[in-house]
């Protein structure tokens, strides 16, 4: 991997953070740094790394097993050394910052913009990785579908939603399955409880799965019997806002605030006007959440290779919350949307 742009305005470039650790070298271990300069790669560990080091870091890196404080040491030798040296300020600690620097003059960059943009396009193989990990999402959903029964807890089907992931190929969660019913729904990020689920509550699941160290993400609304005309009319309401947002980029439009005013235009011209409380998207890859943004604030534009959520919701307090979360990504100058599962109302 060419690494040649983190170097361009410093000498020495200390990477910290494991998403960036993984990115960089294929393998994210706990207190790792990667040291890159003009000449080597260098990736330091400690001791309870090293056989696995060894067979999962990129071969274009070389590598130090060292304690804490001979890691320390290195680095403070290689900052020494250099004019100006580039970290990651959105994961060095103050602590660690002073420890390293404390007395020198040297210069200091941050790396943090420069490996988020270098993180934002994915390759072909990442790209892939991804597919894999949303498809997985699809199929446990079909799963948890017929695990709607009367009685059913919140964290039950949480539990049985990781279940099916796991056994479908993921590695793990992408972030803390959502489970929400009823008035729960009405919470974004509601936390899984023992609430049961009766007869004409929604039932909202966001999860996501991890897969060869990539994420993927997926929410569906449904209603577990007959749903109130109310909930109709929102639930119509969220998947036109999201069906506007995926004409735009169809169309060609790339401006990541263009794309959430579209889709917020939508609710808030409707009896669900103030109730999308959240932005519409955000890029997924290492990370659950990671650059691009599509909010009103954004200054982002999609390009081929970016992979990112679309996902309109409407929140009525003390009775139910709506989302319609699809993942999709730019290919060749085309929207693609990833995943596959129906985002028609559907009853159970």
């Amino acid at each position: 991997m060419n690494t040649d742009v983190l170097l361009q305005d410093c000498d020495v470039a200390i990477i910290t953070s494991p998403a960036a650790l993984f990115y960089l070298s294929g393998f994210d271990g706990s207190d790792a740094v990667i040291l890159l300069s003009k000449d080597k790669k260098v990736y330091l560990t400690n001791p309870l790394y090293e056989i696995a080091v060894k067979t999962s870091v990129r071969k274009e890196f070389s590598v130090n097993v060292l304690s804490r404080q001979e890691t320390t040491e290195y680095l403070k030798q290689a900052i020494l050394q250099a004019k100006k040296a580039g970290v990651e300020c959105d994961d060095m600690t103050v602590s660690r910052f002073r420890t390293l620097f404390y007395g020198s003059e040297k210069s200091v960059v941050d790396l943090s913009p420069a490996i988020a943009k270098l993180r934002e396009i994915k390759s072909e193989q990442e790209l892939s990785v991804i597919k894999t990990a949303e498809s997985i999402v699809d199929k446990a959903y079909t799963e948890a579908l017929s695990l709607l029964k009367e009685g059913v807890t919140e964290r039950s089907l949480k539990d049985a939603i990781e279940r099916a992931m796991i056994s479908f190929g993921a590695d793990g969660t992408a972030f803390e399955t959502i489970v929400a019913f009823g008035e729960n729904a009405a919470m974004p990020h509601a936390v899984c409880s023992d609430r049961t689920l009766k007869r004409g509550d929604c039932v909202l699941m966001d999860f996501g799965a991890k897969y060869k160290g990539y994420c993927s993400d997926f929410t569906r609304t449904v209603c577990f019997g007959a749903p109130t005309e109310k909930f109709r009319q929102a639930y119509q309401v969220v998947l036109n806002a999201q069906r506007a947002a995926i004409e735009y980029l169809e169309k060609g439009g790339r401006s990541a605030c263009e794309a959430d005013r579209v889709a917020r235009a939508v609710v808030e011209s409707s009896a669900f006007k103030g109730k999308f409380t959240h932005t519409l998207g955000h890029g997924v890859g290492i990370m659950i959440h990671e650059a691009p943004t599509l909010s009103t604030l954004s200054e982002d534009t999609l390009r081929d290779g970016m992979v990112f959520t679309i996902e309109p919701g409407v929140y009525v307090e003390g009775e139910f919350g709506i989302r319609i979360e699809s993942l999709v990504t730019i290919e060749n100058g085309k929207l693609t949307v990833i995943d596959r599962s129906n985002k028609e109302i559907y009853t159970v």
